[in-house]
């Protein structure tokens, strides 16, 4: 398979490959510039196709060959659909001119994508990115962006799944078999320490489903320790309310510093200066914050525990409720020790599960393999 083109639909990749000032990207933006850049260096012509952000309609970053596809949030309500969203991704996609076609996570783009790779005979390879793109009942999505979802779905070639309740559920709910391949990190360069007396940290987006008023909570309710909040801050259309919420929290709790997106390349400095890492959403695929805390031995206490890894891994702790995240992190803080041990735990499970090499192998295998 060694030169085959292949093409990765990811919107908000580029503001990630190109170090633009666009602050949109997120762990699954990570997670395919990983992915894209390692199947470039495998031999692999690997195309990606973007969203607009102001580069060259094609332009080549690290191997990878990147095309321009729409504004994001431009065009008139009720047109833009159709132009220049439909329009431009499909013209984007089809100037890549891939044998295989590949979408991480469910909704509008991966049917759009799917349906390209139909109509030009290419293969098309879907990769789960949450827990919900495996169920049946979607009441996120448009009945009509639902049903193109399925129609890619089941006609990929071939279906990828981060854990192995995806893969179960992917059977159980939608009839549709898959194959697991664990998400990827980059080795930290320097591992941070977690039996410092450092920041309890929360890194995710602020939105709603993330739940973060139970960090803010929780800072409140533990005013001895020290707590900080990064990430994206939604940009118009959507709303910073979330945010906005959460600087209001920490106007009202000096134990508690609300920062905005930081990127990928500073996370350094902030796992550098945190003992614990702290995530609060109800559900997930795999969160890549997981995985940069691990990588640099910093344990985490979280509301999901995908496939039971951090119970059965002794990766931190799972909490139920707000009292149980409380009640670990404070026995969490008392015990540096322990947090020393679970970050060296955490750091030799990445490299043995989640190593690039070895999930660039698996990729390779697999978009090798005639099924693909």
């Amino acid at each position: 398979m060694s030169g085959t083109r292949i093409c990765f639909h990811v919107p908000y990749l580029y503001p990630l490959a190109g170090a633009t000032r666009v602050r949109y990207t997120g762990g699954l933006e990570v997670q395919q510039w990983l992915l894209t850049r390692g199947l470039a260096q495998r031999g692999f012509d690997v195309h990606v196709v973007t969203c607009d952000f102001g580069q060259p309609a094609v332009v080549t970053h690290e191997g990878v060959t990147f095309h321009r596809s729409y504004p994001p949030h431009q065009g008139l309500p009720g047109v833009r659909f159709f132009h220049p969203r439909m329009s431009r991704t499909v013209a984007a996609l089809a100037a890549a001119d891939a044998r295989i076609y590949v979408m991480k996570g469910s909704g509008l783009l991966a049917g759009i994508t799917g349906e390209v790779a139909r109509m030009r005979g290419a293969r098309f390879v879907f990769i789960c990115s949450h827990d919900d793109d495996t169920r049946r009942v979607r009441p996120d999505l448009r009945p009509w962006e639902y049903g193109w979802y399925l129609r890619a779905l089941r006609g990929a070639s071939l279906r990828i799944a981060q854990t192995g309740w995806q893969r179960e559920n992917f059977v159980r709910e939608l009839g549709v078999t898959s194959e697991v391949v664990r998400n990827a990190v980059a080795p930290a360069a320097t591992p941070g320490d977690p039996g410092q007396p450092g920041t309890v940290l929360w890194l995710a987006t602020y939105k709603a489903s993330k739940r973060p008023e139970w960090f803010t909570d929780l800072a409140h309710g533990i005013p001895d320790q020290r707590f900080v909040m990064c990430g994206v801050i939604p940009e118009p259309p959507l709303t910073r309310e979330v945010y906005d919420r959460a600087l209001a929290a920490a106007a009202g709790n000096p134990n508690l510093e609300v920062r905005g997106f930081v990127e990928h390349d500073r996370l350094q400095e902030v796992f550098g200066g945190a003992s614990l890492v702290v995530h609060t959403s109800p559900a997930e695929g795999f969160p890549n914050v997981f995985l940069e805390a691990w990588s640099h031995g910093i344990p985490t206490v979280t509301t999901v525990d995908p496939d039971g890894a951090i119970a059965r891994h002794g990766l931190g702790a799972v909490a139920a409720d707000p009292d149980s995240l409380r009640e670990a992190v404070r026995s969490l803080m008392a015990d540096p020790e322990r947090r020393r041990e679970i970050g060296r735990r955490a750091r030799e499970y990445v490299a043995r599960e989640h190593g690039l090499d070895t999930i660039l192998d698996r990729y390779v295998r697999l978009l090798g393999s005639r099924s693909a």
